[in-house]
């Protein structure tokens, strides 16, 4: 039995995620859903009072634009907690080692990521499985939002942050590190699961988030449940996390906020991903990467021929 808690600021696709779960959860549930769009209550805060309403052991926290493909998914879940009491949380996506430096639950390292789902990505359905190992349940210290389960009780010893996290972002993250400190908090390759919107934002308000967030923490992490070479990992995400936040819209304050409160700018391995950071968007250098990348793909073919 579950509870499934939403967020909403989209009744169309809550209406459709609604009836999706009734059509695939397979086993007795209740959907527990808040319209934000006017009230725009930090997601934190939401979660929250819904999750004290929830009649079930198990709770979703869910949001609003996915869709699941295998039926009896929430039969499958309550199977995984029932075979090992130590699980605290589940999810589809998460890493095994949160650094210090500001940055997402993706690493880009092969050893620590994991995930398994699909998302729309240019008009078509990609599958993303991420998997250092075989086995269809991994050990995470930190997952992604887009599906998180927890017992009650669990959420009821360790409540989303509301009192530091007031907006929309790092709730997952830090809900998650707070579990893993006591329990498992596990990715699960066991049913499928599609994010039908494009991504999240990354422009100033998730930058804002994860400076204030970061900061807040410094005494907690990094953070892994296995060895890890930390300063080599960090250096790993600090690049893949600049390259990543370049394509985005980011005022040009925030962005030196970001470089100046991590000392960024002290290492010289990080200059060339520092100038990318700046200037890739202000620049518009995307639309001439595609172009070279075009041409060079062009050429490529001319010379088969």
């Amino acid at each position: 039995m579950i509870s499934v808690l939403i967020c909403s600021a989209n009744p169309s696709l809550l209406s459709q995620v609604k009836a999706n779960i009734e059509n695939t959860i397979g086993t007795e549930y209740e959907i527990l859903h808040f319209d934000n769009r006017e009230a725009n209550i930090g997601i934190c805060k939401v979660y929250n009072d819904l999750a004290s309403m929830a009649r079930y052991q198990y709770i979703c926290f869910l949001h609003e634009d996915v869709l699941f493909e295998t039926i009896g998914w929430g039969s499958k879940i309550m199977d995984i907690f029932s075979k090992d009491p130590a699980i605290g949380l589940l999810g589809v996506a998460g890493c095994k080692y949160k650094s210090a430096y500001s940055s997402g639950w993706f690493t880009n390292v092969p050893e620590l990521d994991c995930a398994y789902y699909s998302h729309y990505n240019n008009g078509g359905i990609e599958k993303v499985c991420l998997s250092p190992s075989k086995s269809l349940l991994q050990e995470v210290v930190s997952i992604d939002g887009l599906i998180m389960v927890a017992r009650k009780i669990t959420w009821q010893t360790y409540p989303f942050n509301e009192r530091l996290l007031t907006g929309f972002h790092f709730y997952d993250i830090d809900f998650s590190l707070r579990i893993a400190h006591h329990y498992k908090v596990v990715v699960t390759y066991d049913f499928e699961i599609v994010h039908i919107t494009e991504g999240g934002d990354y422009g100033n308000k998730w930058v804002e988030a994860a400076i204030k967030y970061h900061e807040a923490m410094k005494k907690e992490l990094p953070f892994s449940k296995m060895d890890v070479n930390a300063n080599e990992l960090d250096a790993k995400i600090v690049r893949t996390t600049l390259d990543f936040l370049k394509n985005h819209k980011i005022r040009f304050r925030n962005k030196m906020k970001w470089i100046t409160s991590q000392k960024l700018h002290e290492h010289k391995k990080y200059y060339y991903s520092i100038l990318k950071f700046l200037l890739y968007k202000p620049l518009k250098l995307r639309s001439i990467h595609k172009l070279f990348i075009i041409s060079k793909f062009q050429n490529q073919e001319l010379t088969s021929d």
